[in-house]
């Protein structure tokens, strides 16, 4: 006897496979894939019965945070990259990331650069660059003209028109040289003093205003990317004392000139979280001021997250930066949001094929668009376009984690999410050898199902 009592009676099942993780020679072309967000039959529920097999318990009353978003950063190598392309191409490209269904993968959450970052083709720039020894106070000198001149303003209008409930969140990587102990954007740290901090709150409240009078509203900011580190390119040490009291004069900015931009903080690695968002959102006016935690997956442990949340569970966690390849990094994706990530954001979308152009002091692995960079118009899709569409061509808006457990590493993970629609969503990766046998146990029905080697499946069900 079947109980489909609160359950739909077929499971939809999607695979994509991977290929060469993170292996340079995807930036020489393409390769064929076994899955690329391939269709498979419709499983079905059956009554449970007794099972040796790796067993997936899914409960979909128990939730945990609401998603805000998944997708993509739109930094200027990537715009450098698609304005050499023809209008028809780049509107592809740009349909890929945001369309639905067989159109694309559904990307909804967009990171902008305010200024420049290390992945540009241009001469590192701010909105007020001025002549060394001078300052702008007032910041007469301010403008994003730079930004429209190199399409990024407009590339990101095309995205935002493209997808109507698509959201863009910003950083910045350094501040206007001039408001800096070193006079450069390379290094060095914010100058003390009020005014430099009120200054640099109203440098970020002008840019907010410019873009959303370029048509593009910017759903939240964070205060600067990666704080705790000084480096070689556009970079900023910050104090957490010192964030909260740039939080503070922003989150004044805003309310006295009606802008309902959010504010997050931190935007770095999950080792270091802890110390630096306890002084500020242990202080009461800072907990005000702050509407979210960005986390970057460089160094530490997603279950640190975790702890935030126990700590602070009025702040959404957002995943603001880190790519990963194949099913391990699948795997990483479900830890995120298992650990109470609202978000995750790949960094960097586009790079040529000769792994350009950027100024990072590293060597970048390949973007989920590949670029041949003798032929602007020819580009090709790598493994984590897909990988990653297992995720976002499903997971909307407004979805809820909900309790599944977890597997193990040598058979199968998972993470499980329900739709406003009331469909549930459960992406399940195998980073094993062989192919694995599974269960979902669910409301007192199963489904049992094979899941190739090296592939990520999503099985997709309605409650009713």
């Amino acid at each position: 006897m079947i109980h489909r009592t609160g359950i739909t009676d077929k499971v939809e099942v999607w695979l994509s496979s991977e290929s060469a993780p993170g292996d340079k020679r995807w930036f020489q072309g393409s390769e064929k894939l076994t899955h690329q967000l391939s269709r498979q039959a419709d499983l079905h529920w059956t009554a449970p019965t007794a099972a040796s097999i790796t067993t997936l318990t899914v409960t979909p009353d128990h939730t945990y945070q609401e998603i805000l978003g998944i997708g993509t950063s739109m930094e200027e190598t990537t715009v450098h990259n698609l304005s050499k392309m023809s209008p028809s191409v780049r509107t592809s490209i740009l349909n890929q990331m945001t369309g639905i269904g067989d159109q694309g993968i559904g990307f909804n959450l967009f990171r902008l650069t305010l200024g420049t970052s290390d992945f540009t083709a241009q001469p590192f720039y701010t909105y007020d660059d001025i002549a060394d020894g001078e300052t702008d106070f007032e910041l007469k000198q301010f403008s994003i003209q730079k930004d429209i001149e190199l399409s990024i303003v407009e590339t990101v209008r095309q995205l935002v028109a493209s997808a109507p409930d698509l959201l863009v969140f910003a950083s910045p990587w350094s501040p206007p040289a001039w408001m800096k102990t070193n006079g450069s954007l390379l290094r060095g740290q914010l100058k003390e003093g009020k005014e430099y901090t009120e200054a640099l709150a109203t440098y970020y409240r002008m840019a907010i205003q410019a873009y959303l009078e370029q048509g593009i509203p910017i759903y939240a900011m964070t205060l600067q990317n990666e704080p705790l580190l000084e480096t070689d390119y556009p970079s900023c040490y910050m104090s957490p004392e010192r964030q909260k009291e740039l939080a503070l004069a922003l989150k004044r900015e805003f309310t006295e000139h009606g802008l309902d931009t959010e504010i997050w903080i931190f935007d770095h690695n999950f080792s270091n979280v802890r110390a630096y968002v306890t002084p500020i959102l242990n202080d009461i006016d800072g907990f005000a001021a702050v509407d979210g935690i960005a986390l970057h997956d460089y160094e530490g442990e997603p279950e640190l997250m975790s702890e935030i949340h126990a700590a602070y569970p009025d702040k959404p966690i957002y995943l603001t930066e880190r790519s990963v390849w194949g099913t391990e990094g699948a795997h990483r994706i479900a830890q995120y949001f298992r650990n109470y990530a609202s978000s995750y954001n790949a960094w960097v979308t586009m790079l040529d094929s000769r792994i350009g152009t950027h100024q990072w002091l590293g060597t970048p692995g390949p973007t989920m668009f590949i670029q041949d960079a003798t032929e602007a118009d020819r580009y090709w899709l790598t493994p984590e376009y897909y990988l990653l569409g297992q995720f976002t061509r499903f997971v909307r808006r407004g979805a809820v984690r909900i309790e599944s457990t977890y597997g193990s590493t040598d058979t199968v993970t998972n993470v499980v999410f329900r739709n406003p629609d009331g469909g549930v969503i459960a992406v399940v990766i195998n980073q094993t050898e062989s192919e694995q046998v599974f269960r979902v146990l669910c409301e007192g029905n199963q489904f049992t199902a094979v899941l190739p080697a090296k592939m990520v499946g999503t099985y997709c069900w309605r409650t009713t």
